[in-house]
């Protein structure tokens, strides 16, 4: 085996992350995890999810905020299947919580 120091980990986790860069840097921070990651790891994502349909939601202000002030945006669930289908991921589940957040669980593909 090799003396590889290089922590390998089961789970990795980002809250509010992806949310404040826009779809370029996005993928930088998910190519770098996926290389980072073991071919075993999930990768948890607590984000906001932008509903579908025209009903108001706090994630769809929230994008408007995070377009505003960082440049980033809020993004639907095709958004960020597609964001990380394309750095190498698969989305498995969606688990909403109480809060505005939703926890994304992604594994490599």
């Amino acid at each position: 085996m090799a003396n590889d120091k290089t922590p390998r980990y089961q789970t990795y986790l980002m809250r509010w992350i992806l949310h404040d860069w826009d779809d370029e840097k996005s993928s930088l921070i998910l190519k770098n995890c996926h290389q980072a990651m073991p071919d075993h790891a999930k990768l948890l994502l607590i984000e906001s999810i932008i509903p579908p349909g025209n009903e108001p939601s706090p994630a769809k202000f929230g994008d408007l905020i995070m377009l505003l002030l960082t440049g980033g945006r809020e993004r639907s669930e095709e958004e960020y299947r597609s964001l990380l289908r394309s750095n190498g991921f698969e989305l498995t589940r969606l688990i909403p919580t109480p809060s505005i957040l939703s926890i994304i669980e992604a594994v490599k593909l």
